[in-house]
């Protein structure tokens, strides 16, 4: 009996060509068991959706073929030595939890990364079954903002934050405006950046600390130059606004995810 035909064999279900295709093509390298693994929980997570809308299920569809082409594509790229078993607990959260991302790039290439190096021997000792659950609960502007914190050179980095704060005049109490201002993103609204900030540091990710800055000059500069700190001092002439410095970095945690979820 040839691989291919083991393979439907070992699955015994009837599955769509492309997918079927993308099933052999796993278990050709680097092991019949691996392949296997893979493509039942593949079939698991993916085999019973059905769609209400014709056109949603075609775009559906669609992505769900690009994600397994990308899938396919990475664990090609895995030196055969190194290829071990995917973790069920891994992979299995992984592909649960994609099916509500992949219309979403930045999300679905994270999903990518994560099951890809959880079966490299290289990276799978760092992989955090919480990953998978981490990318399902964030937004594209999340991934985005996470991934300024390695720079090209691949070493973490700390980036400027700052809050600003009413002092009340000839008064001691002050108004603490809770938004945190990040203006890494230029193009980017800075209410979504400080929204996103907010999660990825519920999920573990950042680390925000007020009082403390960074050494470079000037770096705090643009925060008195955002059009947010003229509308709070047009707009509150009872105070005296002041802008508290701050850092932004990510933690351990969030290294780990980086590392492991983020492909260069």
């Amino acid at each position: 009996m040839s691989e291919n035909k083991t393979v439907n064999t070992l699955l015994n279900i009837e599955l769509p060509s492309s997918a079927d295709n993308a099933l052999k093509n796993l278990s050709d390298k680097p092991s019949l068991s691996i392949g296997t693994t893979l493509a039942d929980l593949w079939y698991l997570v993916f085999g019973g959706i059905t769609q209400l809308s014709e056109k949603k299920k075609i775009k559906y569809a669609h992505n769900l073929d690009v994600f397994r082409k990308e899938l396919e594509a990475s664990i090609k790229q895995i030196p055969e030595e190194k290829v071990i078993e995917p973790s069920i607990q891994v992979t299995a959260q992984a592909l649960e939890n994609s099916k509500y991302c992949i219309e979403e790039d930045e999300l679905r290439r994270m999903f990518t990364s994560l099951i890809c190096n959880s079966m490299n021997s290289d990276y799978s000792q760092y992989v955090h079954p919480s990953f998978a659950e981490i990318i399902k609960q964030m937004s594209v502007l999340d991934a985005k903002i996470i991934r300024l914190f390695k720079d090209k050179s691949g070493k973490f980095i700390r980036l400027p934050v700052c809050k600003y704060v009413l002092y009340i005049l000839g008064s001691p109490s002050y108004i603490d405006i809770p938004d945190h201002i990040f203006l890494e993103l230029a193009d980017t609204d800075f209410r979504l950046c400080s929204q996103s900030l907010s999660s990825l540091s519920r999920l573990g990710m950042l680390t925000i600390t007020y009082g403390k800055k960074l050494d470079t000059p000037n770096l705090y500069e643009k925060f008195t130059q955002h059009p947010a700190y003229e509308y709070a001092k047009e707009n509150y002439p009872f105070a005296n606004v002041k802008i508290i410095e701050g850092t932004v970095e990510a933690t351990p945690l969030g290294k780990s995810f980086i590392d492991i979820c983020i492909s260069d």
